[in-house]
């Protein structure tokens, strides 16, 4: 009888912030979704590359960017570039095994869910979301 063998995590070893992504690969293409919004209007665009952010950076609306398909790291440090976030925060967006959380850093929030969606009529299914 053999004895499962647990794989080293590929993080073992490197300073804490180094943006590794950690999870399942669950779709082929980062998919990025801004939603923009204020009290008399509301705007959602899908972008093509994360560095159009940029432009709603120092808006006085509410800006939400949803990310699905995080395991395109390059990606993650575009929007990075674009906002500066934490190197920790970087760190965990790309963790989709984080628990459920919320952080102040001042200038943003970032949070940590469990979103549900409606997949092929079997039901509710979790699934991770991160937004920063």
């Amino acid at each position: 009888m053999s004895i499962p063998i647990k794989k080293r995590s590929q993080k073992a070893g490197l300073p804490p912030g180094t943006p590794i992504h950690i999870g399942e690969r669950k779709s082929e293409k980062t998919r990025i979704t801004l939603f923009d919004y204020n009290e008399q209007q509301a705007e959602e665009k899908e972008l093509i590359k994360a560095k159009e952010c940029v432009l709603f950076k120092d808006n006085s609306t509410v800006t939400w960017i949803n990310v699905i398909g995080l395991h395109q790291v390059e990606v993650l440090e575009e929007l990075n570039g674009c906002f500066g976030l934490h190197p920790l925060v970087l760190e965990d967006i790309l963790n989709t095994d984080q628990r459920p959380k919320m952080e102040d850093y001042g200038d943003y929030l970032y949070i940590v869910l469990k979103a549900f969606f409606l997949g092929n009529g079997r039901g509710m299914k979790s699934r991770a979301n991160r937004s920063a």
